[in-house]
């Protein structure tokens, strides 16, 4: 994997796109990870739980999609590339909300995995512009590339990375390991507790 970079592109675009770009990078950055894991010799079950993963992101990205056709970016399209985006909105139209795993991918892509930044809830809209404009600053931006020609799923936009680092490390700063870990025993607590209650009522 070898280092590069490339031309700031967020300095000609507004706040809506640069979010709905960053988004779409993001999820391609964590479809490749994903890719590979599930490509490596692994046990059944963590096989399973990259796949699922990877549906929980192409869920996702079924959202996100569409509405960059309706964005700005839309008008710097080529004709390959409307091509391209016309095929993919046609083949991520099995990943909406409505298919077949909803119910069991729910509460991971609720929580895992969230590309749409042009529309966070509560203060992240603020964290997400001010990430944004540490980023627009930045005169150029970081990727990776595979040295080998047939290694496109090893393409990496690291500057989405670190986007998504400055978003994260306001929630670190916000909420503590220790918090997190007292929050995590008090759930295992009265899970137990209620498990037990269940027991002893079938007692």
């Amino acid at each position: 994997m070898t280092k590069a970079t490339v031309n700031n592109v967020f300095e000609q675009l507004d706040d809506e796109s640069s979010l709905r770009l960053l988004g779409l990078c993001l999820a391609s950055n964590d479809l490749v990870m994903y890719t590979e894991l599930l490509g490596n010799d692994r046990r059944a079950d963590e096989k399973r739980s990259y796949f699922m993963v990877m549906l929980s992101i192409l869920r996702e990205v079924a959202k996100i999609v569409p509405s960059i056709n309706e964005s700005e970016l839309a008008k710097a399209f080529s004709r390959e590339t409307q091509h391209l985006f016309e095929s993919l909105n046609e083949k991520l139209g099995s990943f909406e909300d409505d298919s077949l795993a909803k119910g069991t991918l729910k509460p991971v892509r609720n929580f895992v995995f969230h590309y749409d930044f042009t529309d966070p809830p509560g203060q992240d809209k603020k964290r997400a512009l001010a990430s944004l404009a540490e980023l627009r600053n930045e005169s150029r931006l970081g990727v990776r590339l595979r040295c080998d020609i047939s290694g496109v799923l090893g393409n990496r936009y690291t500057f989405a990375d670190g986007f998504r680092s400055r978003l994260l490390w306001g929630y670190i700063q916000k909420h503590d390991e220790s918090e997190l870990s007292l929050v995590t025993m008090d759930v295992l607590c009265f899970t137990d507790s209620l498990l037990n209650d269940l027991v002893d009522t079938e007692n």
